[in-house]
């Protein structure tokens, strides 16, 4: 029976179901860490996952969706800056030493740094942190950081927002101080990051973002090191300028690494030395930094990464070891992979379902997820909750709803805006103010996909 035809089969059934409070089966093909499930089930209730493999009884009454795809957990983006995400792609004519070097230059404070404090001056934040969420999730992504820490009531929780609140009640994560200029935090806030360090906390700092030898950026290894944050529980962003030794010293200590290589690429030729940062045994996170430089959300920089690993003379990186860095190792930087980055009985119902287009080029699920486009999404669900998706599996789990419509690459998508207050405006009103206050400082909104890339 065709997929469409499946869905529509549940679509009845789930419209009359959907207010009790009954367990959902999903089918497909399992993506975790560890191994591929042919034909596997997970079945979620109360927004956990209560079983998942291949041999599951599904319960009496559950609601079941059969994809025919591959479910993978959630996508967790533990980089970037939420409210930049409305630019489109800033392409400099020239490559940095630094970043310092691009924040001073007039063409950057044309095109992104007084169009954004505008916005932000008419009272836009909220929308635009509205319009990033929103584009993280049609990327596959159910965790991110990097939201609006002047005014955290900005940060919708339509994805979790690890660096607010995880929305995961008494199993959330310790707390995760996410900070840009480590080097200008004041002696309080150092204080303050290494009490949360001690409470098991996490601490995300950016850190030699430059060319790879910029001995400007390299300098901040020690310098950090100095203020004594090369400590367990902190995750270096960039860190394009280390050597070797320097990933030794951080593996010594466990500290993280978070990776952004389209960013790197774009602004400063290079990327991190992250063949060293494996081989000292460095944990290592995947994140798309912004959409101005890097990538829309984390399939786009999956997509990224591939293709970098695959231009190296030894690639140092299979399909699963990249997939790893998007789900559970980034999970693990933030103390949260007891409940975040997997498909596993007892995990937060995360889940990411996509269409198997490696299956025509014999390639396996790890390589579909590491190559998926969004049109590809299928359906994202966060704690249980179907949020986007194809139209037929989201009035299947919604029961028809509110459903709002978005077009991603040519693709009809919905999305449900059902965790936000009903008194909202649709998410057209958000585009609409946003791209007006965008068209008043001679910019205009990015869209929430780049196609054809």
């Amino acid at each position: 029976m065709p997929r469409r035809a499946r869905f529509l089969l549940i679509l009845t059934f789930a419209a009359c179901a959907c207010a009790q409070d009954l367990p959902v089966a999903l089918t497909g093909t399992l993506v975790t860490p560890d191994a591929i499930v042919p034909n596997g089930t997970v079945v979620l209730r109360h927004g956990m996952i209560v079983a998942a493999g291949a041999h599951v009884t599904i319960p009496a009454g559950a609601k079941v969706v059969e994809t025919g795809g591959i479910i993978a957990p959630g996508l967790i983006d533990l980089h970037n800056h939420l409210t930049w995400n409305v630019f489109p792609r800033w392409k400099p004519n020239t490559e940095f030493d630094t970043r310092y070097d691009w924040q001073a230059k007039p063409i950057y404070k044309v095109l992104m740094d007084a169009p954004h404090r505008a916005l932000l001056d008419e009272g836009l934040e909220c929308d635009a942190e509205r319009y990033a969420e929103v584009k993280a999730i049609t990327e596959g992504e159910t965790s991110v950081v990097g939201g609006s820490m002047k005014h955290p009531e900005c940060n919708r929780g339509l994805a979790r927002n690890l660096d607010d609140d995880a929305g995961l009640g008494a199993q959330n994560p310790p707390r995760v101080i996410y900070n840009v200029f480590p080097l200008q935090m004041t002696e309080d806030e150092v204080a303050d990051a290494k009490k949360t360090l001690a409470a098991g906390g996490s601490l995300l700092i950016h850190v030699a973002e430059g060319a790879p030898n910029s001995a400007a950026a390299a300098r901040e290894f020690a310098q950090v090191k100095g203020r004594g944050l090369l400590a367990p529980g902190v995750s270096f962003i960039h860190a394009v300028a280390l050597k070797p030794e320097d990933f030794a010293e951080m593996a010594a200590a466990h500290v993280g690494f978070i990776w952004s290589p389209r960013s790197n690429l774009e602004l400063y030729g290079g990327t991190a030395q992250v063949a060293a940062a494996q081989a000292a045994g460095v944990t290592i996170a995947l994140a798309p930094d912004w959409s101005p430089t890097g990538s829309d959300g984390l399939l786009g920089e999956l997509q990224y990464a591939a293709e970098w690993n695959a231009g190296q003379a030894k690639p140092p990186f299979d399909d699963r070891a990249l997939d790893a860095m998007a789900t559970e190792q980034a999970a693990r930087l933030v103390h949260a992979d007891k409940v975040l980055g997997r498909i596993e009985k007892g995990d937060a119902a995360d889940l990411l379902v996509l269409r198997d287009t490696g299956a025509a080029y014999g390639k396996d699920a790890w390589w579909t997820l590491d190559h998926a486009r969004p049109e590809d999404v299928q359906l994202v669900m966060i704690g249980g909750q179907a949020v986007y998706g194809d139209a037929a599996p989201m009035q299947a789990l919604t029961g028809g709803g509110a459903l709002e419509t978005l077009a991603i690459c040519g693709a009809e998508k919905k999305i449900s805006f059902a965790s936000e207050p009903a008194q909202e405006p649709s998410f057209a009103e958000t585009e609409r103010r946003l791209d007006a206050g965008l068209r008043a400082a001679g910019r205009r909104l990015a869209p929430l996909a780049e196609c054809g890339q």
